[in-house]
């Protein structure tokens, strides 16, 4: 029996070195680039894991964070109040533009584009330049959310394998990346508010939003960024243009999820980790805790995440809220907001400028969410079974609150149409329908059926892209085919001249001779002229 024992002991002990062994410390370059703290989240706990599990990372970022070895931050110091600036001096701050779908993409790609023009001069990214052109990178991961430009550090950097990652759901050009089929006819574009099945005029405008969205993106968006790239890396010789970069990435892991989104078709490159960011670790304060305990019927939180601030609402609007959930002691409520304009808090209100969001959900105090719209918070609330309020601002959020509406998990309120009238109606409404939290609760249950988390299935994508040199097996042969190639165009072309040749050829030989008509006139006309001259 001991025999065996340590025998097996050597054994575990044999597979064990084996595995150490195995694994290696890749060197992994982390390209951030939209300056948002929700994104930052998200996309932490990819790089966070992969530090974990023993690879080399650095990472440009707009968060602070103190280098480590094996973890080097370039940081974009300020990056934030320098974009807030840049759109308050251009006027750009009303956010009733972003109701139409047409001004929301467009409004949407400016924001990339001010970002992308600022984010050229940043030191962090010339310190990245500095580093040697032989510096081996075995991964470059790039959050394709924007900053297409930042593409060339691929080419710079000697072609390793791409991975492509985005918190922003499954984003609309996301197709010129893999092999997705799109159909305009069920999958409405992430700026609309339709449901998948539409009106025959829904269907017309959908489609109309959708081609609008590729056609700006690939013709006047990604030229500027080409452009943007070339000043970059001016003195590289051969530079592929932007376009060309992204196309050679190898998968895409995208934060979505099928019992959250609507239906869509995705290659096999193309990975849903949606919710990757939940079980993140977070502790609220003593302070928070006993607030939660006193709430006499439970708790509801008020937040608009990392992007949109309460502050933002404007001081009759904010007014008129605090009076209505002063009206309600009752509930205790949660508002993230930095009360700069030093508003008398009653003892149910706890005004906070940050919220462990993902911790005050999962107590079972909270009883309702209310929300910008952001696809983080919402699937926060969809994993802890809570109801949300909606109130989108921008970009996907109007998506996201139609999504909550069909699933029966909550309300939308536009942002133009927030007041204290409007959300005393949804919140007696959702407070009062338990119907809302039984659904809630269904999808729970459904969004955390998984085979494995969705880090998990992150993380093992990404080492397996490593371990391969890139994953060309499951790349779609769509992706070194002209577009006419693709969808079969130039064989319907042929096939039209085929027919257009036959029905020329048909209609010629099957015409009536000339001069038949003529004749046949004539051999009428005849007997009776001859007639006329024998008179």
């Amino acid at each position: 029996m001991k025999l065996r024992l340590a025998a097996l002991a050597v054994a575990g002990a044999f597979n064990l070195l084996v595995a150490l062994g195995s694994v290696r410390g890749e060197n992994i370059l982390f390209l951030q680039t939209i300056c948002s703290k929700s994104h930052h989240i998200w996309n932490r706990q990819i790089f966070e894991r992969l530090y974990e599990n023993g690879h080399n990372l650095t990472i440009l970022s707009f968060e602070p964070e103190p280098s480590v070895p094996g973890k080097t931050f370039l940081v974009m110091d300020e990056f934030q109040q320098k974009l807030m600036a840049k759109f308050a001096a251009d006027g750009a701050t009303d956010f009733s533009s972003y109701e139409g779908a047409l001004g929301n993409i467009m409004n949407v790609y400016q924001y990339y584009e001010v970002s992308s023009a600022l984010l050229v001069d940043e030191p962090a990214i010339r310190r990245l330049l500095d580093y040697p052109r032989s510096f081996r990178f075995d991964l470059i991961v790039h959050d394709f959310t924007m900053g297409q430009f930042l593409l060339g550090f691929v080419q710079r950097f000697g072609n390793p394998p791409l991975v492509a990652v985005s918190a922003y759901n499954i984003p609309s050009y996301t197709q010129f990346l893999a092999d997705i089929p799109l159909y305009t006819t069920y999958l409405p574009h992430p700026a609309s508010s339709f449901s998948s099945r539409m009106s025959f005029t829904e269907r017309v405008r959908n489609t109309g939003y959708w081609w609008f969205d590729m056609l700006y993106r690939q013709q006047i968006f990604m030229p500027r960024e080409n452009q943007r790239m070339q000043r970059l890396f001016e003195g590289d010789v051969g530079l592929a243009h932007v376009k060309l970069l992204e196309r050679r990435t190898e998968l895409v892991l995208v934060n979505s999820d099928p019992a959250l989104d609507f239906y869509q078709l995705l290659p096999p490159n193309v990975v849903p980790v949606g919710g990757l960011h939940i079980k993140r670790p977070e502790e609220m304060s003593p302070m928070m805790k006993q607030f939660m305990a006193r709430a006499n019927r439970g708790i509801v939180l008020f937040s608009f995440g990392t992007n949109v601030q309460s502050e933002m609402l404007g001081p009759e609007v904010n007014r008129q809220l605090l009076e209505l959930f002063r009206s309600m002691p009752e509930y205790g409520f949660i508002w993230k907001h930095a009360n700069a304009d030093g508003l008398i808090m009653p003892p149910n209100v706890l005004m906070t400028p940050w919220v462990p969001q993902s911790a005050v959900l999962a107590s079972s105090r909270t009883k309702l969410l209310v929300s910008h719209g952001g696809l983080l918070s919402l699937q926060e609330a969809a994993w802890n079974g809570v109801p949300v309020i909606g109130v989108p601002f921008f970009a996907d959020q109007f998506s996201n609150v139609r999504r909550l509406e069909l699933s029966g998990t909550g309300v939308g309120i536009p942002s133009t149409k927030l007041n204290g009238e409007t959300l005393r109606e949804a919140l007696e409404k959702l407070l009062n329908d338990t119907s809302y939290r039984k659904r809630a609760k269904e999808l729970s249950q459904l969004f955390r059926a998984q085979p494995e988390p969705p880090l998990d299935r992150a993380i093992f994508w990404i080492e397996k892209v490593i371990a391969n040199k890139g994953l060309r097996y499951l790349r779609s042969p769509a992706r070194s085919m002209a577009p006419y190639q693709v969808y079969g165009l130039d064989m319907l072309a042929v096939l039209l001249l085929i027919a257009l040749g036959y029905y020329l050829i048909f209609k010629r030989h099957t015409k009536p001779p000339a001069n038949t008509s003529a004749s046949a006139t004539g051999s009428q006309q005849g007997p009776r002229t001859m007639k006329r001259k024998e008179q």
